[in-house]
């Protein structure tokens, strides 16, 4: 499952990004100047 959406940030708008998978979670934030995130480096390992 794909979750998308907005974050209100001090005026400025980001936008939140979750994709669930078998055994993590990815999280990416993302903003005009850059992004973050955290979860699975190797995906393979986790989807298969």
């Amino acid at each position: 499952m794909m979750k998308v959406e907005p974050i209100e940030l001090d005026g400025n708008t980001a936008i939140a990004i979750e994709v669930k998978l078998p055994k993590t979670t990815l999280l990416v934030v993302t903003t005009d100047k850059g992004y973050i995130m955290c979860g699975a480096q190797f995906i393979p390992y986790f989807t298969g």
